[in-house]
């Protein structure tokens, strides 16, 4: 890989942008190999395989290093949740550059507040940032990125916050935060959308390219932040009609990958016998040789120690 890829050189293409979220180096290449347009980096599976709630306790350096592997591994652009900038301005930009040279091409950047936490874990409370220090933030990263391609993208969490009583008030906060965040420089904005009508609305309402999110499993469950099922359901087609270029999605792959590891160590702990998951496993050799670059190390034998 000698260019980052630009997320920003899919959009206008008329089809829609399908980041499909990873949470290592082997789940990037199965992203792309299924033919998603782009690898998403989420705070909340990362927190997932670690076993820890997503509330900022995953620091950016252990972002930085694992997208420096992805971007070894495959040749599509990486897309990062960039939580609240990791701190000020200052703290931003540096941040933002490390994610640059890692060859990362575009991060969303939110504006959650005290008490801060994944909105999925009870009891749903979340605050929200004063929208001067976030666009503050944009401002900054903007103005002090390398590439004018990498994208900066603002992400509005009004709805995710618990902080507005009605509809009404929500969408006079999300629509003020939306606009100073374009006024900022956002390149686009990320527009969490519990509702068809909610999406309808941000479309309608702002001029600009919009990214959503789907997180499955969140859509029955009235003590967190919910999808309405009629949103859960909309193909990636359906998304891009409501005008929708890009469409992020963080543990779609993760949930059944967790599921299946979990099926198969029972599996095996009541037969007493390792080969009852054999199917399921594959041919170990062919998994090297697929995921584990096993055909550049026998290349490499050959090559070079033919003499050895």
């Amino acid at each position: 890989m000698t260019a980052t890829p630009l997320l920003k050189d899919l959009l206008g293409r008329g089809k829609p942008v399908w980041i499909m979220g990873a949470h290592d180096v082997v789940s990037a290449k199965i992203v792309e190999d299924a033919g998603f347009d782009a690898v998403g980096i989420q705070s909340l599976q990362l927190a997932m395989v670690d076993g820890l709630p997503d509330i900022g306790l995953i620091t950016p350096d252990y972002v930085v290093d694992l997208c420096r592997r992805v971007r070894r591994a495959v040749d599509i652009p990486i897309v990062v949740d960039f939580e609240q900038g990791f701190g000020e301005p200052y703290a931003a930009v540096h941040w933002m550059k490390e994610f640059e040279a890692a060859g990362v091409s575009a991060v969303h950047i939110d504006d959650y507040g005290l008490p801060y936490k994944c909105t999925f874990f009870p009891p749903h409370t979340m605050g929200l940032e004063s929208v001067d220090e976030t666009a503050a933030k944009i401002r900054a990263m903007v103005s002090e990125r390398s590439n004018p391609d990498f994208m900066v993208i603002g992400r509005p969490g009004t709805y995710v916050a618990t902080v507005h009583d009605t509809e009404e008030e929500r969408r006079r906060d999300w629509l003020v935060r939306a606009e100073r965040y374009l006024e900022a420089g956002s390149d686009a904005l990320f527009a969490i959308c519990p509702t068809v009508e909610s999406a309808k609305y941000f479309r309608q309402v702002v001029d600009a390219p919009l990214m959503t999110i789907r997180t499955l499993g969140t859509e029955m469950h009235d003590e967190i932040f919910h999808y309405e099922e009629p949103i859960v359901g909309l193909s990636i087609d359906d998304i891009y009609r409501l005008g929708y270029e890009m469409f992020i999605e963080p543990t779609t792959l993760l949930g059944p990958a967790i599921n299946a590891m979990a099926a198969a160590a029972a599996a095996v702990k009541a037969s007493g016998r390792s080969d009852s998951v054999s199917e399921e496993h594959g041919e170990l050799q062919e998994l090297l040789t697929r995921w584990a670059d096993a055909a550049t190390l026998a290349r490499f034998t050959r090559q070079y120690y033919a003499d050895a």
